[in-house]
């Protein structure tokens, strides 16, 4: 049976036929285009947004431009939320890195859907606990860990997230991510490809070796997967509960793949 579209986000696949029915209504279709701004620094959330593929990184941004990546989203997860049921001002930018499709409601809508259903606002509030933990992790991971490790994490979180092992991300983009220099990403990535792990090409990056990126990788990848399965352990959900790879040890339930 082929998989319907809203079946490719976590958020959407995880409600019943009935919480669906009050929240699909209010849906409409769109293309996430690289270099998108699906919500700005300050600015009213006006929709919740929930990607099917793709992958967005929500950034913190300094006076003199610079900044870093503190949450990626993509199909295990939805952007704008928190701020939406808060009727709050976005914390950070939230940009489209890479191109694919998603749905979006408005967020007086959204808003409406939670207050009829106590299933519906839990649901929101695990998937807000999981982002808050990726930011929280983001920011240990910042302070304490080196650029190759970093590029390890960021190269398996991206994984996780899409259906190849081609990871369509310049090494400006990942510097600008990780808020390093671009140099300072060469040197790591040349490094990583010197051992086997990916292979750098012109416009993106090929993973070679997931065991030896999950090996590189500092412990932030695998804490952040331990807590979010925890989060899901025993929610009521159909099908992927964080949108994650099968592959993952700490994640065994989810699809994806190989």
């Amino acid at each position: 049976m082929a998989m319907h579209p809203y079946d490719r986000n976590s958020f959407l696949s995880g409600l019943s036929v009935s919480e669906f029915a009050l929240l699909g209504s209010h849906l409409a279709s769109f293309d996430l285009r690289v270099g998108d701004r699906l919500q700005e620094d300050g600015s009213r959330a006006e929709h919740v947004i929930f990607p099917h593929s793709g992958l967005v990184a929500m950034t913190i941004s300094l006076r003199d431009g610079t900044g870093a990546g503190v949450i990626l989203v993509g199909r295990d997860s939805m952007v704008g939320g928190f701020a939406a049921v808060a009727c709050a001002p976005a914390l950070g930018d939230a940009e489209v890195h890479i191109a694919g499709q998603a749905s979006r409601i408005s967020a007086s809508a959204f808003r409406n859907v939670l207050d009829q259903s106590p299933a519906i606002r839990r649901l929101a509030a695990r998937f807000d606990s999981a982002m808050m933990a990726q930011s929280q992790q983001t920011a240990l991971c910042n302070a304490a860990h080196s650029v190759e490790a970093r590029i390890c994490r960021l190269l398996l979180e991206v994984h996780d997230r899409g259906d190849s092992n081609r990871v369509p991300l310049t090494q400006s983009s990942i510097a600008q991510t990780l808020g390093v220099r671009r140099t300072t990403v060469t040197l790591a990535a040349g490094r990583l490809e010197a051992v086997g792990a990916l292979a750098c090409r012109r416009g993106y990056m090929q993973i070679s070796n997931r065991e030896e990126l999950e090996r590189r990788s500092c412990e932030c990848y695998r804490h952040v997967k331990r807590y979010i399965a925890s989060l899901f352990t025993g929610a009521s959900v159909h099908g992927s509960a964080t949108g994650l790879r099968e592959s993952s040890i700490y994640c065994p339930s989810v699809g994806g793949q190989q």
